[in-house]
């Protein structure tokens, strides 16, 4: 009973301890994802303007949800039906 015990503890060790080892399958270079491609740095535009604020004008996101959804999928309003 005893050396049964300890064959267990001892086969017990060893795969537990299998995991920690280094086998030609598992340590095979990987790519590096974020090496993968190169970004160009961001940078703003020499033109790059925005218009002039006008006093009093609507803002573009006040407005009806439907209108701005006919403008977003659309690119405008849709037509006014025919009588």
């Amino acid at each position: 009973m005893k050396r049964k015990l300890i064959l267990t503890v001892v086969a017990f060790a060893l795969t537990t301890l299998s995991g920690c080892g280094s086998t030609g399958i598992l340590d095979r270079q990987r790519p590096d994802e974020f090496a993968v491609t190169r970004s160009k740095p961001i940078e703003v535009p020499a033109t790059f303007t925005l218009p002039a604020p006008t006093p009093d004008a609507p803002r573009p996101q006040d407005g009806d949800i439907k209108e701005q959804v006919l403008d977003a999928l659309f690119g405008g309003t849709a037509p006014a039906p025919r009588p």
